[in-house]
């Protein structure tokens, strides 16, 4: 039991609950494994700085990844790989519910989720991949934070296409076609 102590720091009672809680939704061992090394990393910088659980919220979260990012650390996640902790620390009671900003592009993901999940049926970790590419895709198309989904044209389209198969594999670049196709299909959105 002591193991666990050392090598989450503050964090170390979230441990197996926050394992129970990934595989619950879905993520892969190999996954979980990884997230479990990100809290472990988020609570000794909490230990290091003298903060309490308590201490953690979205900025704090953010200095950590900056403090790791300035360290030269090889294996850094991104703030969006901190969600999920961020959000079992909320469900557990650790932190308290963030007042969410809801924007019309926020409206529109979240009803997109909703759509994915209720009248598709996918499953969890196909709605996260086709929201992420979602996502990039409408911030990208957004223009001084507006979305106008009229205001779409194919060339922003096949732009963004180019530049994603420009950084990612064969496979999953047909991937990203689909994924867009099915934001542009979306009924309630945006095609």
């Amino acid at each position: 039991m002591s193991a666990p102590k050392r090598e989450a720091g503050r964090l170390w009672p979230h441990i197996e609950g926050y394992r129970a809680w990934l595989t619950r939704r879905g993520y892969t061992p190999g996954t979980v494994r990884n997230m479990l090394k990100d809290l472990g990393q988020l609570g000794l910088w909490l230990s290091a700085e003298g903060l309490r659980r308590e201490d953690l919220n979205e900025e704090r979260v953010a200095a950590f990844l900056a403090a790791r990012s300035e360290a030269g650390q090889r294996r850094s996640p991104g703030p969006r790989a901190m969600t999920p902790l961020l959000s079992y620390l909320r469900e557990v009671g650790t932190l308290p519910e963030r007042a969410a900003l809801v924007t019309p592009l926020s409206a529109l993901l979240a009803s997109y989720r909703l759509w994915m999940t209720e009248e598709r049926g996918l499953a969890l970790t196909t709605v996260l991949r086709y929201e992420n590419t979602a996502r990039c895709f409408l911030q990208e198309s957004s223009a001084g934070g507006v979305f106008a989904p009229e205001a779409l044209t194919g060339v922003e389209i096949n732009a963004f296409l180019l530049r994603e198969f420009a950084r990612v594999s064969a496979g999953s670049a047909k991937g990203r076609v689909a994924e867009l196709r099915s934001v542009l299909r979306y009924p309630h959105g945006i095609a």
